[in-house]
């Protein structure tokens, strides 16, 4: 016994490059191995927002002959900037303020096309004011594409600011996850001017951001837009239904 161990001793002591390296590796091996499983245990991974809807979404189609209908609820529809605002910029040119146009406007036809009185806070090119964009109405849209610094960053976001504002918004959001390839990034309560200057549900939305390559090719495609009207339309029908 006293030789084993006096001969693990001097192997210990003397041997160190023969164990040295191999068992640098065993613990950084064993340590990744660890944070991997606890990140994946908390979820951080995960794009899914922090609450889960106690609802299912329908999927609706709203072609002209269906029976789907808004009974004539009054629809506002606020496209971010305009006119002497023309918000983000993206890479390849467009504007927030005409690309939140562009899927407003394919919103809107939806909706009509279905029963529902819808009304815009501007013109195309129309510049107007925060306070100047408080409407009357069942529900209010403010439609927004943001831009960052840091070009990797990516996503769409829901936001209200009144706890009877919060159910429309987390309905509108998890109507976008189901048309949207971006990262989800969930439903935030805010006090945008927009949205707390109204009693009645409301919503502002921030589609993308224009700062990311894909995230600005898609929302400049016709296709990616007809696909947020989509959504846009379903969250409004899930919501009133």
């Amino acid at each position: 016994m006293k030789h084993a161990l006096k001969a693990t001793t001097e192997f210990l002591k003397y041997r160190k490059s023969l164990y040295m390296i191999p068992l640098f590796f065993m613990i950084m091996a064993v340590l990744i191995v660890s944070v991997l499983y606890f990140l994946f245990q908390t979820d951080l991974f995960s794009d899914e927002p922090e609450e889960e809807a106690e609802y299912e979404s329908i999927a609706i189609d709203f072609d002209q002959g269906s029976d789907v209908s808004f009974n004539g609820e009054t629809i506002i529809i606020d496209p971010g900037h305009g006119g002497k605002d023309p918000g983000a910029s993206s890479v390849s040119g467009q504007t927030e303020a005409e690309i939140v146009y562009s899927i407003a406007e394919k919103t809107e036809d939806i909706l009509v096309s279905n029963g529902a009185n819808v009304e815009f806070t501007r013109a195309q090119d129309e510049f107007a004011s925060l306070d100047e964009r408080k409407a009357d109405g069942d529900l209010f849209i403010s439609l927004h594409s943001d831009a960052m610094e840091d070009p990797s960053i990516t996503g769409f976001t829901t936001f209200y600011t009144y706890d009877n504002q919060k159910e429309f918004a987390e309905m509108m959001n998890e109507s976008l996850d189901k048309y949207s390839d971006f990262r989800n990034r969930g439903t935030n309560q805010s006090n945008f001017q927009v949205t707390w200057q109204l009693d009645y549900p409301a919503t502002l939305i921030e589609l993308g951001y224009l700062s990311n390559e894909i995230d600005e090719r898609m929302m400049s495609s016709e296709d990616y837009q007809d696909l947020m009207a989509q959504a846009i339309a379903e969250g409004i029908y899930n919501y009133l239904n």
